[in-house]
């Protein structure tokens, strides 16, 4: 199992058919002020890490990640990448997209319905868990794909946390995750502070920006063809 599949996913993993993953800092890739350009430079890394997976980088599917709280469907083929103007993507259960959220201290969060198959993943900083980007995503799956919030498994990266930072986003996003139906045993917590460690993670905050990006990704394995 790769190193970029931690324990905090086991549950999502658990159901063969799951490719998720969470890729933390890269050493010896430059960090920067430059959002853009730490992505651009990290890319390489990145897309080893889908094809160790056995996942083609070009069913990436990425948002443009403005800090609200909208979110689309994506698919295997479609519009441009990334979305411009979401903060969260989903999928149905058969496609075959990869999708990514990239993080420097917000939080990712996966979502898995476990009956349906259907994929979600956001980001959620201050801004995101203020206006409660999970319960838009959770209302977008039910009414495009019929998601039952009580069928889903959903995680939570790691993410800055108190005493790092003033606001205790994972307690919050618990808090939606609950309120929209996810059963409290369905709802993990890597509880794991950015801002702690900057030698396995990248953190804005401790890193007063001069950082990298991390890269949540939740795709489906790709049986090979005969």
């Amino acid at each position: 199992m790769s190193k970029f599949a931690p324990s905090y996913l086991d549950r999502i993993n658990a159901y063969p058919e799951n490719f998720a993953r969470f890729i933390t800092r890269i050493p010896g890739v430059p960090v920067s002020t430059d959002r853009s350009a730490v992505i651009a430079a990290l890319t390489p890394a990145h897309e080893n890490v889908l094809l160790e997976g056995g996942i083609d980088p070009r069913f990436l599917r990425c948002a443009q990640q403005v800090h609200g709280k909208q979110v689309a469907i994506v698919g295997d083929i479609g519009c441009s990448y990334p979305v411009e103007g979401v903060d969260g993507l989903f999928c149905g259960g058969v496609a075959d997209c990869c999708l990514g959220i990239y993080v420097a201290d917000c939080a990712a969060i996966w979502v898995y319905d476990t009956e349906k198959g259907c994929r979600g993943l956001v980001h959620s900083g201050k801004a995101g868990t203020q206006l409660n980007i999970v319960g838009e995503l959770f209302a977008r799956m039910h009414k495009v794909l019929g998601v039952e919030a009580s069928n889903c498994i959903a995680v939570i990266s790691p993410c800055v946390r108190p005493p790092h930072y003033e606001m205790d986003i994972p307690s919050a996003v618990k808090s939606q995750l609950r309120e929209v139906g996810v059963l409290p045993e369905n709802i993990i917590d890597s509880g794991i502070d950015t801002a702690a460690d900057t030698q396995t993670y990248y953190s804005y905050r401790a890193e007063k920006g001069n950082t990298g990006r991390m890269l949540a990704l939740f795709g489906r394995k790709i049986e090979p063809t005969a």
